[in-house]
């Protein structure tokens, strides 16, 4: 139980900064969904306005439209009633993945929300409406595991679903999510360091178009049961994420520096993060300060960042035995858990 909703307190006000990409991020259970669909259902009774929702895979966009679209509270907190075809009553119906509703009984239906999933941008051509003024990317935020099962780059996606929607009129984007690791694939593409795990507030970058909001919210400790899931799930990862307000991919891991004399190994791109590897005296040390004027080696697409771009292909893999020689050893040292995080795409491409 939360002792706190999103829409209580801090609701909506990350749209007052007229950001176009607004992104509201907090630990688990703080109603953002809840705040955000209420004002779905709002602007389209009383403005006309209408809504894209994004989940990122099938799977998730299936069970949301199951459980959220027939949940009792959530009708309850919005304020809407589901339609009784024999009493013509109801200001709510689901038809497919679009939820519909009118002004009364008397007036016409039309749907203001429809359901996507972000491995499919093309689709939302199916929902160019100069009435749909915002998207939403619901759940936007993944541990390192879950994004490995998305093929290509999300935030390249999240564009093409953008401007399939918003042709020649202006819409907003609300990303929502939990804080799930350190590497977010929308902070990387924008160039935006990710804050730190214990600020809260919100943060207005790149002439006021990005924002973001960061809310650490705990969960109620009263009562004997909650007190002992606290003491359960202490010193634990997912203790930390959700009593400290920590990343919920933090390891715990001992950072330790480059050393100045060590000698240059490779440099990557990876999903939008530049990392440099060099190796000492049989250890290799990655950390984030990379030489632009040395080769730079993407896994998936060049950048058209730097001026020595290569791309790594499979038959190259050969070359870095030593490398992961040394990762059986535990003997690659990682200047912070970013780096750690961010370096696990290219050791997916390895086959370790």
């Amino acid at each position: 139980m939360i002792t706190k909703h999103y829409g209580d307190k801090d609701g909506l006000r990350v749209l007052s900064y007229n950001a176009i990409f607004n992104f509201v991020n907090s630990n688990r259970n703080y109603g953002k969904t809840w705040t955000f669909l209420k004002r779905a259902f709002r602007r389209a009774v009383k403005h006309g306005k209408k809504t894209i929702w994004l989940r990122m895979f099938v799977d998730e966009t299936k069970e949301f439209k199951a459980s959220v679209f027939r949940s009792s509270d959530l009708c309850k907190y919005c304020g809407v009633e589901w339609y009784d075809k024999e009493k013509n009553t109801g200001n709510l119906k689901q038809i497919g993945k679009a939820l519909y509703c009118r002004k009364n009984n008397h007036s016409p239906w039309f749907w203001f929300l429809k359901m996507f999933t972000i491995s499919n941008p093309d689709a939302l051509r199916s929902a160019d409406d100069v009435d749909v003024d915002t998207i939403v990317f619901d759940e936007y935020t993944k541990t390192i595991e879950k994004q490995k099962r998305f093929r290509g780059n999300v935030a390249s996606n999240f564009l093409d679903a953008l401007f399939s929607a918003k042709r020649e009129h202006e819409v907003i984007c609300i990303f929502l999510g939990n804080k799930e690791g350190f590497n977010n694939p929308f902070y990387n593409y924008f160039h935006i360091k990710a804050p730190l795990s214990s600020f809260e507030g919100i943060r207005s970058y790149k002439e006021g178009s990005i924002v973001i909001q960061q809310i650490n919210n705990k969960p109620n400790e009263d009562g004997d049961y909650n007190r002992k899931l606290k003491a359960a799930l202490k010193g634990t990862s997912y203790g930390n994420y959700i009593y400290k307000s920590e990343y919920k991919g933090a390891t715990g891991l001992k950072t330790r520096k480059m050393p100045p004399n060590a000698t240059l190994y490779v440099q990557l791109y990876i999903n939008g993060v530049a990392l440099k590897i060099s190796s000492l005296n049989g250890y290799y040390y990655v950390n984030r300060r990379v030489d632009e004027t040395k080769a730079i080696y993407s896994i998936t697409s060049l950048p058209h960042h730097y001026r020595k771009e290569r791309l790594l292909v499979r038959r190259q893999r050969q070359y870095f035995y030593a490398f992961i020689e040394a990762l059986s050893l535990n003997a690659v040292c990682y200047d912070s858990e970013e780096t750690y995080e961010a370096i696990a795409p290219f050791l997916k491409w390895l086959a370790v």
